[in-house]
């Protein structure tokens, strides 16, 4: 089982729900010999409007909407758009450096980037010729 299984199924346990069906946000999570990355669809959204945090073993995407600046009272035909806090966990592998995390938002994009701890990246042992 890779760590997406993993992670699915983990969220399944912890919220009752299907990963594909939470509440929230779409991510794509990728993994690399250095870390991982994970990339969330926040449309809207700035990086003001965003919490990135680490709590033990979570890491925590949080969108805080900002407030309706309308002023009129208004008779809504159609509300598709969202206008409501999102949030996200995710459980972290073991191998994630939870002090060397960055964030960045670009274009509705965050990317979380989480380094691994220097012992799990993987290194090409020398062999000495006798």
């Amino acid at each position: 089982m890779n760590y997406l299984e993993m992670n699915r199924m983990l969220n399944q346990l912890h919220t009752g729900r299907p990963a594909a069906v939470q509440k929230g946000f779409k991510v794509d999570i990728a993994e690399s010999a250095d870390g991982y990355r994970i990339d969330a669809d926040l449309p809207g959204f700035t990086a003001g409007n965003v919490d990135v945090r680490v709590e033990e073993s979570l890491l925590i995407i949080e969108a805080i909407a900002p407030e309706s600046k309308t002023e009129e009272k208004l008779t809504w035909h159609a509300r598709e758009r969202r206008e409501d806090n999102l949030k996200r966990s995710f459980i972290l592998p073991k191998d994630v450096n939870k002090g060397d995390v960055e964030a960045d938002m670009k274009n509705g994009v965050l990317s979380v980037n989480l380094k691994k701890k220097p012992e799990a990246k993987p290194f090409t042992v020398k062999i000495n010729e006798n």
